[in-house]
């Protein structure tokens, strides 16, 4: 299990989140969440005021990525297994 990035519960998510609020969320500095959103061209939607926000279908697949990250580091890491 990924310790960089808490458990959340899918069903539980609101429709949107606004940036700190997802730093808040996902426990992680907004540099840090903005390297993340790089790395997995997830990009921030802008609204009719001007704000930014996410999705929850960005959510999901944001937290998804980073929360298994070193998952799929230790698969390609292995050399003994043939699908890696």
């Amino acid at each position: 299990m990924n310790g960089s990035i808490p458990y959340i519960n899918y069903h539980d998510l609101k429709e949107s989140y606004t940036i700190p609020e997802l730093c808040k969320l996902f426990q992680m500095e907004k540099s840090d969440l903005r390297k993340k959103c790089d790395q997995y061209e997830i990009k921030p939607r802008r609204g009719e005021i001007g704000e930014y926000f996410f999705v929850t279908y960005d959510v999901r697949k944001l937290h998804n990525a980073i929360y298994h990250e070193d998952d799929s580091k230790q698969v390609s890491n292995n050399k003994d297994d043939p699908w890696a």
